[in-house]
């Protein structure tokens, strides 16, 4: 099994997976390579090991463990219904983040799609 690029925690929703994978990228569901309920600190060592950017919704969570583990990037957003209520939006705004940095500028970045969403709408 080859490592994707993205990294999707357990609340990602699928159409949001799909949406990604249509733009190109390879796309893993955590929950399906790890099984339910890994631990936040197992996935992210995880990506850094393997280069892959977590995207998750665990803003609290991810934001303690961002400085405390080495990892290939992490794409986080606090609105939890944004991958469902515009799934496009939000694969435009990684597309802009990546655009921008490349994958190998997001390592170790803690990028908040939020924002980012917020200034593509504006």
């Amino acid at each position: 099994m080859t490592d994707p690029d993205f990294l999707l925690d357990e609340h990602v929703g699928r159409v949001f997976e799909r949406v990604l994978r249509e733009r190109g990228y390879t796309v893993e569901q955590a929950k399906d390579r790890f099984g339910e309920e890994t631990s936040d600190r197992a996935l992210l060592g995880w990506c850094g090991r393997h280069g892959v950017v977590l995207i998750t919704n665990n803003a609290k969570d991810f934001a303690s463990l961002h400085s405390e583990i080495e990892h290939a990037g992490l794409f986080c957003y606090r609105e939890q219904s944004l991958p469902d209520r515009d799934p496009e939006g939000l694969a435009r705004t990684v597309d802009e983040a990546i655009a921008q940095y490349g994958f190998g500028g997001v390592t170790t970045e803690f990028i908040e799609l939020d924002e980012w969403d917020e200034l593509f709408h504006q």
